[in-house]
């Protein structure tokens, strides 16, 4: 018996639909493609001598570490709450073998008063400092390289979101004393983990757009890069192994967060002149760092000045990634990362322990639904109270999900 596709358990009118569709959309992405192609053979001699290709290091043991943390992608909501659970971890690896790790888990039940994205915030949040903790753990056990799953200040996001938030809806005093309170926390134990010297962050899905602003600024026009992910410029330059270190392209580290803005503005069209872009970037950079952070800003010039970002391809059929890493310690960190190609895993074109710490960390999308129901189960065994008013704050919010 075939197999049954997603597309196959449409009504067939619908599916005939979606076959229009995914025509109409081909034939707009053959121009996208071809489009995109005649501009990278007209730019590529601007970038291309920024690219370096590397070779892997003679086979020597190495102890690389990994951290990622995950939370559960649909959270249980109940008439009385809401429920989510989080996880974080780390692995150490040497050469493919997995010599330790450690495992730390989360949850999180808050009362249905709160709007979705504001408990969403909470959570990132909670989580974030979880894998801050797991991190810490990992660096005791003294890896010759940490690697983060993400951005050393990828927590400033969901603060970005929260000061969004904050300008149309007030914010609940104990959570902004409980945001307060964490980003503190996760920002202390950040520095310590910078101040390490061995460990760098792996930022998988980067969006950076800083050489379509740099190269706007350097011709005095909006550059059609403007429109493309430096991820996608690269994967079509660089012959792998191979690095672009944004410090050596744009001048200074903290600068590629500042290009990208540019890219940003420009094609929201605020600006005609790419040079008044760059300033307002090189302001808003700092100014928006130090406001989530509630940190002066000259200690947000510090930090962000303090991280330097590349751009790692090291197979062919995959682009590349971004590696964030402390100013200073590039060459140790790239020495021991490119130390024996059996740190990455080809088929991704990842380290090897960040695509097993992924693994081992992801939540199954039932988990938090099971652990409410443990929950629920452990207060019948305990509550004085009558069992309907436990069955009534556990009734799903929308019965069809428990189906």
């Amino acid at each position: 018996m075939a197999s049954e596709t997603a597309w196959s358990k449409l009504p067939i009118d619908l599916q005939e639909q979606f076959y229009q569709k995914a025509e109409d959309e081909a034939q707009r992405l053959i121009g996208v493609i071809g489009g995109f192609r005649l501009l990278m053979e007209s730019v590529k001699h601007r970038v291309a001598p920024y690219v370096r290709t590397l070779s892997f290091g003679p086979l020597r043991e190495t102890s690389i570490a990994a951290v990622d943390g995950s939370f559960s992608p649909r959270p249980a909501e109940t008439i009385g709450a809401k429920f989510s659970v989080y996880a974080a971890g780390f692995i150490m690896v040497k050469g493919k073998n997995i010599v330790d790790e450690g495992y730390l888990p989360g949850n999180i039940g808050e009362s249905q008063a709160y709007g979705r994205e504001l408990f969403s915030i909470i959570l990132s949040i909670r989580e974030t400092r979880l894998e801050r903790v797991a991190a810490l753990k990992a660096l005791e056990r003294n890896p010759d390289l940490l690697l983060l799953d993400g951005s050393f200040l990828s927590f400033a996001y969901p603060l970005f979101r929260i000061a969004r938030i904050a300008k149309s809806l007030p914010v609940p005093k104990e959570i902004r004393e409980e945001i307060f309170e964490t980003t503190g926390e996760i920002l202390k134990m950040t520095s310590i983990l910078l101040d390490s010297g061995k460990c760098a962050g792996i930022i998988k899905r980067g969006r950076s757009r800083a050489i379509g602003g740099w190269l706007s600024v350097k011709e005095g026009v909006k550059s059609p890069l403007v429109n493309h992910l430096d991820k996608q410029i690269l994967h079509n330059l660089m012959n792998p192994p191979a690095i672009l270190d944004y410090k050596e392209l744009l001048g200074r580290a903290e600068l590629q967060r500042v290009y990208s803005r540019v890219s940003e503005l420009l094609i929201r069209e605020k600006y005609r002149d790419p040079k008044d872009a760059f300033e307002e970037a090189l302001e808003w950079a700092v100014e928006r760092l130090a406001k989530v952070l509630s940190v002066p800003e000259h200690y947000a010039v510090r930090l962000q000045s303090r991280l330097n970002r590349l751009q790692v391809k090291v197979s062919e059929e995959n682009p590349p990634f971004e590696l964030e890493v402390p100013l200073g310690s590039e060459k140790s960190v790239m020495e021991t990362l490119f130390s024996s190609i059996e740190n990455f895993n080809m088929a991704t074109g990842l380290p090897l322990a960040i695509d097993l710490i992924d693994e081992n960390i992801t939540l199954p999308v039932e988990f938090t639904r099971e652990f409410v129901r443990e929950v629920e189960a452990r207060i019948v065994n305990s509550y004085t109270g009558s069992l309907s008013e436990i069955k009534e704050f556990f009734a799903n919010m929308n019965p069809q999900k428990e189906l």
